[in-house]
C-alpha cells in the first residue's frame, strides 16, 4: 500500500513549456509573428508572379513542366489524374484573370488562387493589426476551414477525373 506524506507536498508555480503562463503568452505578438506574415506575404507574391510567367498548357494538366519538374507520375502510371493535376494550369489561367478556365483546369486551385492572392493584404493587415499567428490557426474555426478544404480537395479530385476522361480524353 502506497501512502502519501500529505506535510510534505508543496504546490509551486510551473514554468515549462505546459504552465498556464505559456498558456497566456502563447496569444502575444511578438518578431517571430511579424516574420512569419512577411514570409507568407513574400512567398504568397513569388507563387504569383511564377504563376503569371507560366503558359498554361491547352490540356489542362502538364503545366508545371515548364518548371523543370517531370510530368505527373500517378496520370502516367493509373491513367487518372493525381488530386494537384491542372493546380499549375489553373494558377496560370487564374493569373491572366481568365478564372473560367481555370476553374475547368481545377476548381479547387481557383480556391486556393483566391485565398494566396488574399493573403498578401491580409498579411499586411495582420503585422500592423498585431495580431498573433497562433490566434489565427490554433483556433476551432481553423480547423473546422481546414475539413471543410479537405473536402473540397477531395471534390474537385473527383471533378478532375470526371474531366479528363470526357473534357481530355487524350490528355
Amino acid at each position: 500500500m502506497i501512502e502519501l506524506d500529505h506535510a510534505k507536498l508543496k504546490v509551486r508555480k510551473q514554468s515549462g513549456p505546459c504552465s498556464p503562463h505559456t498558456a497566456l503568452n502563447r496569444f502575444e505578438y511578438s518578431k517571430s509573428d511579424r516574420a512569419k506574415y512577411i514570409a507568407l506575404g513574400l512567398a504568397s507574391s513569388l507563387c504569383l508572379i511564377t504563376a503569371r510567367l507560366l503558359q498554361p498548357s491547352p490540356r489542362g494538366v502538364g503545366t508545371h513542366e515548364q518548371l523543370g519538374l517531370p510530368p505527373c507520375v500517378f496520370l502516367r502510371l493509373t491513367g487518372i489524374p493525381c488530386p494537384s493535376c491542372g493546380l499549375t494550369t489553373c494558377f496560370a489561367h487564374a493569373a491572366r484573370l481568365n478564372f473560367y478556365e481555370a476553374f475547368i483546369a481545377q476548381p479547387f486551385g481557383l480556391i486556393i488562387f483566391c485565398l494566396t492572392a488574399l493573403s498578401i493584404p491580409l498579411s499586411l493587415y495582420l503585422i500592423y493589426s498585431r495580431v498573433p499567428w497562433s490566434r489565427l490557426f490554433y483556433s476551432a474555426k481553423f480547423n473546422r476551414a481546414m475539413y471543410v478544404m479537405i473536402v473540397l480537395y477531395l471534390l474537385s479530385w473527383l471533378y478532375k477525373i470526371v474531366a479528363m476522361k470526357w473534357l481530355f480524353p487524350h490528355g
